[in-house]
């Protein structure tokens, strides 16, 4: 089996991950649509997501972070050496290991579910408290199945299998949407919601075995050989707790000080961030999941080359993210005030979603660095490095958020107040992806050839310019024309609007891209003559 990826596997999968989780995205925002007309936004909405919000944590820590970053490493140099023995019985010794802390915590939980709920919502009345109970003792078994689903997964990046880790979400979401549509219909408890949810999560599992044993995998006999390696996992997956999740961790801690706040504060930090991860999850996640595995083998054979990949790879984020995060400021206001929130959210709360959303979506690049640059330290094997930054960064989101508690209780800055726990996150994520280069350079002696990177960045920001002209041309023509039909409303905020500005900015985006020659641009991923 060839394990190697070339440029044109790395494009390909990227892809078709990214596509899958374009869909997922797609379920997503209907999903949410849906839980908005069945929750509202208020404290039954608040408390419904702090308490899958616990689960998901973890989840995203653990078990698609923490988990994924040190575990794929140590299998893929098993699977590489033909060791399958070797990693069928790490398998094993992982699902009896992580899986039993996850029994254990669940079972903390389940006894100690108000202490819990209390320390996840600290400012939550009494009432927010009592909905979020049962809610959190239903949905905290959903994290075994994913936990488990990415221990899976982990071995079937190995092999590069990605399409049972990518479709994962989407069927869940599937199972998700299909429950909340049965729930409006039938007027359904929220307990039933969160049934469905849990039978999703199964399917996701259900879906990971499948092609697990499909690609040959088993679970083994624990043998001395796996034994030492799972502690190598040990080592790294303790730094990578804390470093590969650090977004999560700071959106945690925001949501924790966000409960202090009037009621749908909760919901509307949780429904902005869930729209900027739209770009974040269906490019940066799909990218980095593609090429952790593929730097832990560079590292093995040629590490010099890092350095030119993590010039590469910063231009290619460039390249796709300035763009979008310009087209999701522009349609923030749109997506909120007639898809998502409607009816069910005063123009107030409406007008608090649109600048939450903003402020995230500035600090798009940031984020979606953060993923590419915490997978290189892992494939690196250096944990420390990006836990020290991480740890800055936490720093400084913590003492933003209640920068702002402070100024909220002190001036009564009701109005503003949650805008500041969205800008503490940004700017921690400025503060993580600044410390990575820098550690990369000292400690590493990486290559970062700005000289390079500006030359780059002057000519796309020229062609950036003159296409977002083009945009907002196209798009006040199309809508002038339309004004003179009775399309007018199904075009300008209707169902219409999606697919014309989003065929308009794709139209945009691969004009520059046939046109970037012009502008002496070069993106290696992008060479299309040598990639496809």
């Amino acid at each position: 089996m060839n394990l190697h990826l070339s440029k044109k596997s790395i494009l390909k999968k990227t892809f078709q991950v990214g596509s899958l989780t374009l869909f997922s995205r797609i379920l997503g925002i209907i999903r949410e649509t849906l839980q908005v007309r069945y929750f509202g936004v208020g404290a039954i909405s608040d408390a419904f997501i702090t308490a899958f919000k616990m689960p998901n944590f973890f989840r995203h820590i653990f078990a698609e972070g923490a988990l994924s970053a040190s575990f794929v490493p140590a299998i893929v140099g098993s699977v590489k050496q033909g060791k399958q023995e070797e990693s069928n019985g790490l398998m094993t010794l992982s699902f009896l290991f992580f899986e039993g802390i996850i029994l254990f915590i669940y079972a903390l939980v389940l006894f100690n579910t108000e202490f819990i709920v209390k320390i996840m919502a600290p400012g939550f009345s009494h009432e927010q408290i009592i909905y979020t109970i049962p809610f959190l003792r239903i949905l905290f078994p959903f994290l075994l199945f994913v936990s488990s689903s990415a221990l899976l997964a982990g071995a079937l990046q190995a092999v590069n299998h990605f399409f049972a880790p990518a479709f994962g979400p989407s069927l869940m979401n599937i199972f998700y949407v299909g429950t909340l549509i049965l729930c409006l219909a039938y007027q359904l408890p929220p307990t039933f919601l969160c049934i469905g949810i849990l039978i999703g999560g199964a399917a996701w599992l259900g879906m990971h075995l499948y092609f697990y044993w499909r690609n040959g995998f088993s679970f083994g006999a624990i043998n001395s050989a796996s034994i030492k390696i799972f502690k190598q996992v040990l080592t790294k997956f303790l730094p990578c707790l804390f470093g590969v999740s650090i977004f999560e961790i700071n959106l945690f801690i925001g949501g924790m000080v966000a409960s202090y706040l009037p009621q749908g504060s909760v919901s509307l930090l949780y429904y902005g961030s869930r729209f900027m991860n739209i770009p974040l999850g269906i490019f940066a996640v799909a990218l980095s999941s593609i090429l952790l595995p593929h730097f832990s083998r560079v590292v093995l054979h040629a590490p010099k080359r890092l350095s030119f990949y993590l010039l590469e790879v910063t231009k290619l984020v460039t390249w796709v993210i300035f763009p979008a995060t310009l087209f999701f400021l522009f349609v923030s206001r749109n997506f909120f005030e007639h898809l998502l929130l409607g009816k069910k959210a005063t123009a107030f709360q409406i007008d608090q979603a649109v600048v939450i959303l903003m402020i995230y979506i500035m600090g798009l690049w940031f984020f979606c660095m953060n993923k590419i640059l915490l997978n290189l330290f892992y494939a690196i094997k250096d944990t420390w490095s990006s836990t020290i930054a991480s740890a800055v960064s936490a720093c400084v989101n913590v003492l933003g958020d209640l920068l702002w508690l402070y100024l909220f209780f002190t001036y009564d800055l009701t109005s503003i107040a949650p805008y500041g726990i969205a800008a503490s996150a940004v700017l921690a994520g400025a503060t993580l992806c600044a410390g990575s280069f820098v550690f990369l350079k000292k400690r590493h002696n990486f290559t970062f050839y700005a000289g390079n990177f500006s030359n780059f960045l002057w000519r796309y920001l020229v062609q950036l310019g003159l296409g977002s002209i083009l945009f907002y041309t196209a798009y006040w023509m199309v809508q002038a024309f339309f004004a003179q039909t009775s399309w007018e409303h199904f075009f300008s905020i209707g169902l219409g609007y999606w697919p014309l500005t989003g065929g308009l900015a794709l139209s945009i985006l691969w004009l520059m891209y046939r046109t970037k020659a012009l502008f002496g641009i070069k993106v290696y991923f992008l060479d299309m003559r040598e990639a496809l």
